[in-house]
Order: C-alpha cells, then structure tokens, then sequence
C-alpha cells in the first residue's frame, strides 16, 4: 500500500479528491458566485512543491487555514469533508488537464472552479451526486489515462 504520510515522502504527482457537502453553500471567487448542492463533488488537482502530495493533502484536509487556493472555500467550512482521495504519485503534469478534460465528457461540472492556473480547462470540479458515481467515474479513468490510481478513504 502506499504511504502518503511516510515521515520523508516528497513525491509529487495529481491527484483527486472525493468531497461530501452537506448543506448548501454559496461561495465567491473573484466576481463568480458559486451555489454548490449537497451531494458529492470531485476535486481535481496536482502538488508539485516541495512538499509534493503529502503536504497538498494534508492542507485539504485540515480546516483551519489562511484560504489560497478556490478549493479551500470548500474545504474549509464546517460541512464539508473530504472523503477519499485518489493519487496518482509521479503523474506527469499534463495528466491534471486530462483528466480535468476526460471528467468533463463525464460528468456535471462548475465552470471556472478551480482551474485559474490552467486556462485552457474549463473546470477543476466535478458533479457527482453519489459517493458511488465519483468511485465508479474515478475507476473509469485508469482506462483512459493508463496510470494507475491509488484511492484512500479518508473518513
């Protein structure tokens, strides 16, 4: 099984997350307002800092912190959690617009979220409604993509 949260595991790659959202919540970013519906949600995205997957992880499941990222409006409040995440260690940088790319053939999405960084891609975040339509649509994509992915449940 692989280790994430191995004492000197800096390995970088993508990687997504299953998110659960409880209640309704309404979010802004820049002058987008956002109403996202409880259900499930995926989270695409990659850690190619110096603490690589096991520090980008860490900081999303943490809920206090200074928001940076879109996606720490999300998983910052009180009725979210993250729920699962799936890695793929040493995935080149170009597998986040892929998969952000395939998803979008797939699935609803949340135009913008996420994805300020990456222009060319419409979204980063991902409509699931079910917990088990994020799993089955995550296992779809190492079909497409040819890289395996490693799936932890997180609660």
């Amino acid at each position: 099984m692989y280790n994430l949260f191995m004492a000197r595991n800096t390995v970088r790659g993508v990687y997504l997350l299953i998110i659960e959202i409880t209640k309704p919540l309404t979010i802004a970013i820049r002058n987008t307002g956002y109403k996202l519906e409880p259900g499930y949600y995926i989270y695409v995205g990659s850690a190619w800092g110096s603490g690589g997957l096991k520090s980008r992880i860490a900081r999303h499941i943490k809920k206090d912190k200074k928001i940076h990222w879109h996606i720490d409006k999300i998983t910052s409040t009180p009725f979210t959690a993250v729920k699962t995440i799936c890695l793929l260690p040493g995935a080149p940088a170009h597998y986040e617009s892929s998969i952000a790319s395939t998803l979008l053939t797939k699935l609803d999405f949340i135009p913008g979220f996420g994805s300020s960084d990456k222009r060319e891609d419409t979204s980063h975040l991902f409509i699931c409604r079910t917990y088990s339509k994020c799993l089955e649509t995550i296992r779809s994509l190492e079909k497409t993509i040819k890289h395996p992915i490693i799936p932890i449940t997180v609660h």
